[in-house]
């Protein structure tokens, strides 16, 4: 959004945005930048709560009004209003596995009861299950990778099926009982589970693959502050 940014701008646009990731607009510069305090995903705050949503609208269209020149970023002053953690909230059924795979293969017989009952999913957009979505990227960079059915370029199948894994493991986790808030159910996926482990370090031999399109996608995959970079630093 921030290269968005300064091309509209070079037309004559005047241009204001809201970021998720402060060292990001550091680096990019966007001419007006608000930073929020939120979650990935969550660009303006926690779902439902309305007032703060039209606070951060409001508050990045008030950049406009600001004197120039930019580059202008400014800090949101609300605190994340995101429901707090579910003290008593523990993953409802065990995943012990000697493996990811046989871990995945225990979760897709979660996943399929969990969303039966919700009544839909939004795993899927990889075309895989979610165990062969986890199979697909744990054998990605083997000798003999597992195959990739026709109609999607490999790589675009890799992030489509870490997309499914995610939303596999999450969705699960959300359905089978309690009041998780959305951090807890990302600690859970990302620190205790080894699909979380087998993402973090996917990406980490992305961003150092030869394969130029690997490298590109390795800065959406895993949030920056789960990355073994990060925790590296």
């Amino acid at each position: 959004m921030s290269a968005l940014a300064h091309y509209l701008e070079g037309d004559g646009l005047a241009t204001t945005l809201v970021a998720l990731v402060r060292e990001h607009a550091l680096a990019m510069r966007p001419p007006r930048a608000l930073w929020v305090p939120f979650e990935l995903g969550r660009p303006f705050g926690a779902p439902g709560n309305a007032a703060q949503q039209a606070r951060v609208l409001r508050a990045a269209l008030a950049l406009l009004d600001r004197p120039g020149p930019g580059p202008l970023l400014e800090d949101f002053a609300d605190a994340d209003a995101s429901p707090a953690d579910d003290p008593d909230w523990r993953f409802a059924a065990a995943l012990d596995a000697d493996d990811v795979i046989a871990e995945a293969r225990v979760l897709e017989e979660l996943w399929r009861v969990a969303s039966g009952q919700r009544g839909f999913t939004t795993v899927g957009i990889s075309g895989f299950s979610p165990r062969a979505a986890v199979e697909f990227i744990a054998r990605y960079f083997d000798d003999e990778p597992m195959p990739n059915p026709a109609g999607m370029a490999r790589v675009s199948r890799a992030r489509y099926a870490i997309d499914d894994i995610k939303a596999a493991y999450l969705e699960t986790a959300a359905l089978l009982g309690g009041h998780p808030s959305s951090r807890q159910l990302l600690d859970w996926f990302w620190e205790t589970t080894r699909a979380g482990a087998l993402l973090r370090d996917f990406n980490e031999r992305a961003y150092r693959s030869e394969d130029r399109n690997l490298r590109l996608i390795s800065g959406s995959l895993v949030p920056a502050e789960r990355s073994i970079r990060f925790r590296g630093r």
